[in-house]
């Protein structure tokens, strides 16, 4: 048995009489305590059991409250870091949209990718799990070409991610229903929400608005 192996047994062997010695530590002292209670009259020991009750929910509580404070200085935290990434992803969500009904110049596709790349390292530290998952997916179908040649698609695609990110922020989301973000900025939504079955791919005018 080399020199190695022996240590690690010892080592081993040495931290197994170590947790046994404190197991018959732990169990001499509770005898001990238990025997000191009994030797006592009732109404002192009903005393003393409601005096460390009263300590140990004391304690308790301090630990408690402590807890739910520095979670909600985490969760402050992550929002002051998440409401101006966000704020810049509609920004220039909202430039890309509308680059066309307000004939401004269309970012080029360069600038697109310096913006996946810098939002999706900003997401990977600040957003959440949820946001993170509709981000990945929204952008694997714009890689893929997907989301250009199916507009439609792209829209409830992109509202989702919206509806993700709203999420996140504290919102509930729950009286918001299909198309109503999107009714924001796009003028004909309804139709596309009232009757799928008619919508065609390739149909772009129903994108940008009109």
């Amino acid at each position: 048995m080399s020199n190695k192996k022996v240590r690690r047994w010892f080592q081993n062997a040495l931290g197994f009489l170590l947790v046994i010695g404190l197991i018959v530590v732990f169990i001499y002292l509770l005898v001990l305590i238990w025997s000191s209670f009994k030797g006592l009259q009732k109404e002192v020991a009903a005393a003393i059991v409601a005096a460390v009750a009263t300590i140990l929910v004391s304690v308790f509580s301090i630990v408690i409250a402590k807890l739910f404070e520095r979670k909600r200085a985490i969760e402050q935290e992550l929002r002051e870091k998440k409401i101006p990434m966000y704020e810049e992803f509609i920004k220039f969500w909202f430039k890309v949209l509308m680059s066309e009904k307000t004939e401004a110049k269309q970012l080029s596709e360069k600038n697109m990718v310096v913006f996946f790349s810098e939002f999706t390292e900003k997401l990977m530290v600040w957003g959440s799990d949820e946001v993170v998952k509709k981000w990945s997916n929204y952008r694997r179908l714009y890689v893929s070409d997907k989301l250009k040649s199916d507009s439609v698609n792209a829209m409830f695609e992109f509202e989702r991610l919206l509806m993700a990110i709203r999420k996140d922020m504290g919102h509930k989301n729950k009286d918001i229903k299909k198309g109503e973000l999107l009714g924001l900025f796009i003028n004909d939504i309804d139709k596309y929400v009232e009757k799928p079955h008619k919508i065609r791919r390739g149909n772009e005018q129903g994108v940008t608005g009109k």
